[in-house]
């Protein structure tokens, strides 16, 4: 209070020392600079309450959400303990059910080599009829080879002979009848197309 006193008195004798219009212009303009100030800090001060007031606020509803929590996990420590002691009901059930899929296990296995002896003997009746099947696709081979080598027409000496021949080949192995081959009909065209011309007969076809 005093301090106060003592700025007034202060300023009066300031007012009082004031003799020009500069110097009037000067404390004009000095009150409205400190006026602006204030009002800066005044608004500052607002401000700084208004942010304790919210975080006030802030703190109020942490403390509110807390609370929620913790009746949140009290509940939840419920729901564990109950869920707890479910699992263990279950882990017993799942302990008997184990032992259960052993014994399938165990007869499974029994089966599965008792398959494997199966397969394993399929197996062998597979190799051996596929190296028949092989056996016979060799002769087989070593059948079209001979005929490849001109064989179809042996003895043939006369064009008559070599028409004869030609028709009779070609039942024998047309593609319609079960013993029919077509590259075996290509090769005795290709070899009776040769003889036709060794015969003077252009080519001709019986």
């Amino acid at each position: 209070m005093k301090a106060g006193q003592e700025i007034m008195s202060d300023f009066d004798k300031e007012i009082n020392d004031i003799t020009t219009n500069q110097e009037l212009d000067d404390m004009k303009r000095r009150l409205f600079k400190e006026k602006v100030s204030l009002s800066a800090e005044k608004n500052e001060l607002q401000a700084q309450k208004d942010e304790l007031k919210a975080q006030h606020k802030a703190l109020m509803q942490e403390r509110k959400q807390l609370e929620r929590e913790t009746r949140q996990l009290s509940i939840k420590m419920n729901e564990l303990k109950e869920s707890a002691e479910f699992e263990r009901r279950r882990l017993k059930e799942d302990e008997d059910l184990l032992a259960r899929k052993k014994s399938l296990i165990e007869n499974a296995y029994k089966n599965m080599e008792q398959d494997k002896k199966n397969i394993r003997r399929e197996y062998e009746h597979i190799e051996r009829t596929r190296e028949s099947l092989r056996r016979a696709e060799q002769i087989r081979n070593e059948r079209k080879e001979v005929y490849a080598t001109g064989l179809f027409f042996r003895g043939v000496n006369n064009p008559i002979a070599l028409k004869k021949r030609y028709k009779d080949l070609m039942k024998i192995y047309h593609p319609d009848n079960i013993s029919g081959d077509p590259e075996i009909i290509l090769k005795i065209k290709e070899e009776y197309e040769e003889l036709c011309l060794q015969f003077g007969m252009s080519g001709r076809r019986a």
